[in-house]
């Protein structure tokens, strides 16, 4: 289902050209398009303007940002999610046992659950690319343990 736009900086113009697909989000990316002081703001503004897809995301990456965000945002991050610019997903008793399987493969990456929620993701969803500042962690996790992510790299 195509994630409409109906808020700024998610506001996309369908026959203006830019970046299209499908797009994982992690919590940074929400984070820093918030948080104006963030180092990361101009740049997920500007990817964010040009940006023509869809984008997904889970439960626990609006968790992490509900967090580091002052309580006066979070009501924007949940009207994401209400007005279809973002597309929540929920792994269910079959995602909740494959999700088990990654925490125990990546255990010595002591990955954190909304990292893992979206290695699952990727691997229910096809969609392989992800737009995060962490870097790190998604150079190092595989889907279907053997696919790389197609980082969006927003600098």
């Amino acid at each position: 289902m195509a994630a409409s736009r109906s808020k700024a900086p998610l506001t996309a113009a369908s026959t203006k050209p830019g970046i299209g697909g499908a797009v994982l989000l992690d919590t940074g990316i929400l984070v820093a398009l918030h948080a104006r002081d963030d180092p990361k703001h101009a740049a997920v503004t500007r990817w964010l303007s040009d940006f023509r897809g869809e984008l997904h995301t889970v439960e626990p990456v609006l968790a992490e940002v509900a967090y580091f965000l002052p309580v006066r945002l979070r009501s924007v991050i949940a009207e994401l999610v209400s007005g279809g610019a973002v597309t929540l997903h929920h792994p269910g008793a079959a995602g909740q046992a494959r999700m088990a399987e990654l925490f125990r493969k990546y255990a010595d990456q002591d990955p954190d659950w909304a990292d893992v929620a979206l290695v699952w993701l990727a691997e229910s969803s096809g969609i392989h690319r992800i737009a995060t500042v962490d870097v790190a962690d998604f150079n190092v996790y595989r889907i279907h343990g053997r696919k790389r992510f197609e980082l969006e790299l927003l600098a």
